[in-house]
């Protein structure tokens, strides 16, 4: 006796819609499971690594403290500089000897020895600080005992008597 006729037969071919529609779903959730937060990655933390360490150890500047051959003016040389650092962001401040700001942190870009009695001179025209650059602080105004500071706007760069 053949076997009734919906038990034993074989089922037809998917329908190509049903398929699609799962293959679209699938797509669908790869792109937002591992898409997009790849792209959220390579957007937030790419430029970050193109940067490179921000840990360089400790940024400094070096300097030598003199006086001028009339000994009317410090000169302060400066002989090693982070890479980078701007004339509109390094400042310089005076301290009295008893504590007092004498010149609050003022931008070398705007120094002016008329002024402050302190004046910025570049070895190279340039938006930065550069080795070879001097400060000339008159004597008169910040005798021996003044000290100085060199920040960028951060932390302390150089810090030091007037001597």
């Amino acid at each position: 006796m053949p076997p009734p006729q919906g038990v034993w037969a074989q089922p037809g071919p998917a329908r190509p819609a049903s398929s699609e529609r799962t293959l679209i779903i699938l797509v669908l959730v790869l792109v937002i499971l591992i898409a997009l937060p790849a792209v959220a990655v390579f957007v937030f933390v790419g430029p970050l690594l193109q940067q490179g360490p921000t840990n360089n150890g400790p940024r400094a500047i070096g300097l030598i403290v003199g006086r001028s051959s009339d000994g009317t003016n410090w000169t302060l040389t400066l002989t090693s500089v982070p890479s980078g650092l701007s004339t509109s962001v390094t400042r310089l401040t005076l301290i009295s000897p008893g504590g007092q700001t004498a010149l609050g942190p003022t931008a070398f870009a705007v120094l002016s020895y008329s002024a402050d009695r302190v004046a910025y001179y570049q070895t190279q025209p340039s938006s930065t600080v550069g080795v070879g650059d001097r400060l000339l602080i008159s004597a008169a105004t910040y005798p021996t005992g003044y000290t100085y500071q060199i920040s960028d706007g951060t932390s302390i760069l150089a810090s030091g008597a007037l001597q």
